[in-house]
């Protein structure tokens, strides 16, 4: 091929090679008289691509010296009349591309396999003789094109590299006498060698040079902006408050009004919208590519090193769009908030719409929007969430009484199922035990909260003067670290009450219905703190641009954090404690690891066999809330049950459930209007399939009558809407056609379907006939039978003809190669302009029914919900029914008792669920018994148990508790036998732990949660406690544990488990009638100093700890041992003689005097008469209690405010048998 030399045609009528610039008046040049105008151009020229191109040519020639390389050509939409990353033949700007493989039937199409030479375009040159060769046209370059390989013109006569670097020649602007080596290089008078010496020394020249040009680009760079973007070296909020000082707002920057004059249009677009998200890293989408600019482009280039370079006056890096959700996960995993501002328009449509209204030509910027902010806990696109379970986004809002309670207002929502929940806790003790609780229970990823003076929070009725300090502990106690807190300035940021039900009523959220009954109470509440921290949410969601698409869905419920009513209620410390939903670890670990790492070893683990997300959503909550109705426990139990005994039910609807998708998160994005095509399919897909699930339940129930349905399975398979839900998804189908639809991802009408639809596909047929009448004609006016259409780039329809081919003076010629040229003609080039119209209309008219068929469907919300929470209670019980097998044996279904009374609970040979799996060498069974199971069988409710260090007491207090959520979860138990009334809560003081976060000692977390159980326990309730008083001196502890021991089983009744190593206490409660004292059996051997554990339950009282062997045995050197071992005999030795605690010392008595009653007994009469005096005087609040046998003394509110619970049963029972002789007591 012959070099390429420029074309004659004047440079002012020469313009992009793109489809729309031929619509469009080319820019003229600015005019550079000055060294800096030269610098300047110099950056606009030498760029980092133009330099790596020279790299990579140098390569290339070395290996590939005279062979010919294909050259594409390369093409540009400056939608923004500014350079973009995208810059390349993909980048459409959004607009819709041509595809040869999407062209009509019959018509020619053919694709170039010559050597392409790409060519301004001009009109064609004169008709010459037909043996003539045209004249080859120089190639055009633009910054940021694809690769060196593929824009460089191979030379017969030259390497590629001097052939690049003739064609950049010509483009340089003449070096100045004192003018850069670089310039020298390519403006030398003569002509460039092409030896390949030669050619090795200008190489080796350009290599030398490329440093020098990177530092004259970015010296022009920083001082063309160092006074533009000065005011970012002090950077303050839109207050004008600087980071640091009191009240700034980090969302916000203030950017002087100096700084507006000098933007370009589109850095005011930018900086319109960045101002506002200052602490959000803000993706701008320009065409084919995701942009960041000025700080979000250094967050990206040290975060992730994507590169950096500096385009429209900023620094930017970019990331393709085709991944986009990858980089936004990452940003997000390095605690980062993303926004996205989405192009709405390409720039035809902008074209297109400018016409259609009759306005001038605008600034060149195509219409963005800021369409979402995206932070950890409000992710809605499945693309991003990282796992099935619910992640939400609290608010809270606090007020205080005098006496150190509180009470709050909660709001919070998963955003990918748009699901609200609001609650009121009032009266919260001093420890904030109920929000503690919500907390632990949730696990907020953001919490939402009014910005106080110094987050200290005054006394303020409607919660807008922030949080309290002990607020404040617990939230940094009972979230995790990863949790973040996000401060609004109140009333105008976070709403209060009164904003809130005004903002409501503008936005109309509800579409003029009536409000969802649980925010209808809120606001009707004469203390609407939940109504203020649903203001503060729904603000916040706003910010981020999905308040309408969750609110309007109308899915607000009521929350109650324990649920007392009708349920088991697991307090905060008892979730912990237990791990019933995470393993307790320290807040580094588990912040690190994953959540399928934390659940490992968990209660929720062991039974989470889900097989759909929205059904392991439903068991986490099932697993927070046991049942407490005896009746639905053994429902549950009886589908258990069935689907052990009709394995071939259990493998049906497993294979039904497992390819489901996430139904209830689709639905949801389908009513925002943010769902993906393949989403929506799968939607449908998932529906159609749970309708054929309950179907083929139904009909394995009729083939096997020998195992009828269980009546809870039943229930649901007639609450399934198959008939409604059938003649919806019909009605759905039929409105667009499938192929389409799951090959290229875009909903397409049926013909006749939508009218703009068939209007704007009679306009393309039309346009095509034309096209395929025009080629026809050409090939005979031009005698080419051989003419043919190329499809190159965004210039479709080229008419391709051999090189000699004369043609008229009119055509437009695009591109060459040395055997064709191509050719658009007046008609066809105006053809081919309405053409790419009404492909731009058709798109939007595909998006418009895109967004009426969903909201078409989205009117089967509610139906479509419905059969969802059937499924997902199905999935449910079949995983209830998966971990009963897995239990190993023996197992077994508990026995619910359903008669009321006291607590109860008998197991037989039980083993921990968690533990026994894994345990090596097997697990050690025991027995527990407690409570009595007929009210006059005197058993007792509590034990105390000791034994020695390591010696399996913590465990077996853990496993009975798990025991008993497994058996009221409805799930089978791991013992030989259970039998047990259902327990009303379950309290636990598990484990020595301090909360350094919260400013609390071991002994004071102790204190804290044994209040709690001291407040709230009843005799239905199971309570363990694990070395109470350890945190303290000995005798403080022992005393603190008697008392509270004695209250659990003299004025509580509840069941209790108390573990202790305190030796007195053991001696002094021994004898009590309720309690029995049980111990871990071990064998010692006292001269080797080593204990073998037996984890054997026995009667009996561990007089020893046996500390000495244990810390032989973890390695304390024998010195150590022993002469720890002389010194507690010592102790022991002194503390002999000494009267048991709770015995007082005896007087002198004359002989013919009565014995003192125990201390004790004492207290327990004076007990008696204070709880007289307290019933008396609240007989009116007794009164709604008189009938339950489970109230406390005087009613459960007088009980409540005068800060006792005690129970008559209790009390009597104690001191009858305490005064008694045993045989008259139980009579």
């Amino acid at each position: 091929m012959p070099p390429a030399t420029p074309s004659g045609t004047p440079k002012t009528a020469r313009t992009q090679t793109s489809l729309f610039s031929f619509f469009s008046t080319p820019k003229k040049p600015a005019k550079k008289d000055s060294q800096d105008a030269l610098l300047d151009d110099t950056a606009a020229m030498i760029d980092d691509a133009m330099l790596d191109e020279v790299a990579q040519a140098e390569r290339a020639q070395n290996q590939t010296q005279g062979v010919k390389r294909k050259s594409q050509p390369v093409y540009r939409d400056d939608s923004d009349d500014e350079p973009s990353a995208d810059d390349g033949p993909d980048d459409d700007d959004g607009d819709d591309d041509y595809a040869p493989d999407r062209a009509q039937p019959g018509r020619t199409i053919a694709d170039s396999d010559d050597d392409e030479v790409l060519t301004d375009a001009v009109p064609s040159p004169p008709a010459s003789d037909a043996g003539s060769e045209p004249p080859s046209p120089a190639p055009k370059r633009h910054r940021g094109s694809g690769s060196s390989a593929k824009r460089m013109a191979a030379s017969s006569d030259g390497p590629a590299l001097i052939s690049m670097l003739s064609a950049r020649r010509s483009k340089l602007p003449a070096a100045s006498s004192d003018g850069s080596a670089l310039m020298n290089m390519f403006s030398g008078g003569s002509a460039l060698p092409t030896s390949p010496s030669l050619a090795r020394t200008t190489t080796a020249m350009s290599s030398l040079s490329v440093a020098s040009a990177k530092q004259q680009r970015a010296a022009s760079f920083a001082k063309k902006n160092e006074q533009r973007y000065a005011w970012l070296e002090d950077v303050r909020d839109a207050q004008g408050v600087r980071p640091g000082e009191p009240g700034y707002d980090p969302r916000t920057l203030l950017v002087p009004r100096s700084a507006w004059q000098q933007f370009s249009p589109f850095e005011r677009q930018y900086w319109e919208i960045k101002s506002t998200h200052w602490d959000t890293v803000v993706f701008f989408k320009k065409g084919q590519v995701s942009e960041l600019y000025e700080n979000d482009a250094s967050i990206g280039h040290q975060e992730f090193d994507l590169k950096m370079t500096d385009r429209v006056n900023m620094r930017m890096a970019g990331v393709p769009e085709a991944s986009f959700d990858h980089w936004v996960a990452q940003f997000l995993a390095r605690g980062y908030k993303v926004a996205r501002v989405d192009q709405l328009e390409s720039k035809l449509a902008k074209d297109m719409r400018e016409r259609a209204a009759g306005a001038r030509k605008g600034d060149g910027l195509v219409a963005r929007e800021l369409t979402a902010v995206l932070t950890p806990a409000t992710l809605v696109d499945p693309a991003l969430l990282a796992h099935d379970l619910a992640t939400y986004c609290l608010a809270l809002v606090e007020t205080t009484t005098s006496d150190g309670s509180a009470s709050f207002g909660v709001a919070f929502v998963d955003a990918a199922t748009a699901q609200f929940h609001l609650t009121t806790i009032e009266d919260d003790d001093v420890d904030r035990s109920a929000l503690e609780t919500l907390l632990v229970q949730l696990s907020p990823r953001e919490v939402v909260h009014v910005r106080g003076p110094g987050d200290v929070c005054a006394a303020d009725a409607d919660g807008m003067a922030g949080l309290t300090p002990a607020t404040w502990r617990v939230l940094k106690s009972a979230c995790t670290a990863t949790t973040d807190f996000v401060a609004l300035a109140a009333r105008r940021e976070f709403w209060d009450a009164a904003t809130t039900r005004s903002e409501l009523e503008q936005a109309d959220y509800f579409d003029g219905a009536a409000w969802p009954p649980a925010l209808r109470r809120a606001a009707d509440s004469p203390k609407p703190l939940a109504l203020a921290a649903v203001g503060g949410l729904l603000s916040y969601l706003r910010s981020l641009r999905l308040d309408r698409g969750l609110a309007s869905l109308a899915n607000f419920a009521d929350y109650a954090p324990t649920q007392a009513a009708s349920s088991l209620v697991l307090d905060g410390p008892a979730l912990s404690s237990l791990d019933v939903l995470a393993v307790a670890a320290d807040r580094g670990a588990a912040a690190a690891a994953t959540q399928q790492q934390q659940q490992a070893g968990t209660l929720f683990a062991l039974v989470d066999h889900t097989r759909t997300a929205f059904g392991r959503r439903l068991l986490r909550r099932w697993t927070c809330y046991p049942l407490r109705d005896a009746t639905a426990i053994d429902a549950r139990l009886d589908v258990v049950d069935y689907l052990l005994a009709v394995p071939d039910a259990a493998d049906a609807l497993t294979d039904a459930l497992a390819p489901l998708p996430d139904i209830e998160r689709g639905l949801s994005r389908i009513h925002a209007g943010r769902c993906r095509v393949a989403d929506f399919l799968g939607v449908l897909k998932g529906l159609d399939a749970c309708t054929r699930m309950a179907a083929t339940l139904q009909r394995t129930a009729d083939e096997t009558p020998a195992q009828p349905l269980p009546a809870r399975i039943a229930a649901l398979l007639a609450a399934f809407p198959a008939a409604e839900l059938g003649a919806a998804l019909a009605d759905v189908h039929a409105a667009f056609d499938a192929t389409p639809a799951a090959a290229e991802g875009r909903l397409v009408p049926h013909a006749g379907g939508d009218a703009p639809f068939d209007e704007v596909c009679a306009q393309l047929s039309e346009l095509d006939a034309w096209l395929d009448a025009h080629l026809r004609e050409m090939r005979t006016q031009l005698k080419c039978s051989g003419a043919v259409y190329r499809h190159m780039g965004k210039e479709p329809y080229q008419l391709e003809v051999p090189a000699a081919t004369r043609v008229p003076s009119s055509f437009l010629r695009l591109s060459a190669t040395k055997a064709v040229a191509r050719y658009w003609s007046p008609a066809l080039r105006d053809t081919v302009q309405r053409r790419a119209e009404a492909l731009e209309t058709r798109s939007l008219v595909l998006d418009g029914f895109q967004t009426r068929l969903y909201a078409r469907f989205d009117r089967h919300y509610a139906l479509a919900m419905r059969a969802v929470s059937v499924v997902a209670e199905l999935d449910c019980l079949l995983a209830l029914a998966r971990a009963s097998a897995t239990l190993g044996a023996p197992s077994c279904r508990p026995t619910i008792l359903r008669d009321a009374g006291a607590g109860y609970v008998e197991f037989r040979e039980l083993r921990h669920p968690c533990v026994a799996p894994t345990a090596a060498g097997g697990f050690v069974a025991n027995d527990v018994v407690l409570g009595s199971r007929t009210p006059d069988d005197g058993a007792a409710s509590a034990i105390l148990l000791t034994g020695p260090n390591m010696g399996g007491k913590s465990t077996l207090l853990r496993q009975l508790c798990c025991a008993v959520v497994l058996a009221q979860l409805g799930c089978h138990v791991p013992a030989r036998s259970a039998v047990l009334r259902p327990v009303d809560r379950l309290f636990t003081r598990i484990g020595a732990r301090d909360s350094l976060v919260a400013g609390r000692s071991t002994f004071m977390v102790e204190m804290a949660e044994t209040a709690a159980i001291l407040r709230h326990a009843t005799p239905a309730s199971l309570v363990v406690l694990d070395e109470l008083g350890r945190g303290t001196s000995t005798h403080d502890g022992e005393a603190v544990a008697f008392a509270v021991l004695h209250a659990l089983c003299a004025r509580l009744g509840c069941l209790s488990i108390f573990s202790t190593h305190y030796g007195l206490l053991a001696d002094a409660m021994h004898a009590h009638p309720r309690l029995r004292p049980m111990s871990m059996a071990c064998a010692v051997d006292e001269a080797r100093h080593r204990v073998t554990f037996l984890y054997r339950l026995v009667d009996g009282i561990a007089h020893k700890s046996h500390g000495m062997n244990v810390a032989a045995m973890a390695g304390v050197p024998l010195p150590i041992v022993h002469r720890a071992a002389a010194v507690a005999e010592r102790f022991e030795a002194e503390v002999k003689g000494k009267k048991l605690l709770g015995q007082p010392e005896k007087p002198e008595q004359t002989p013919d005097a009565e014995p003192e009653p125990p201390l004790a007994a004492l207290s327990d009469f004076a007990n008696l008469l204070r709880m007289a005096s307290l019933q008396s005087a609240a007989n009116s609040d007794a009164a709604a209690d008189a009938n339950d046998p489970l109230a406390p003394v005087a009613g459960t509110q007088a009980a409540r405010r005068a800060n006792e619970n005690q129970y008559w049963r209790c009390i009597v029972d104690h001191l009858r048998r305490s005064a008694l002789p045993p045989t008259a007591a139980n009579n």
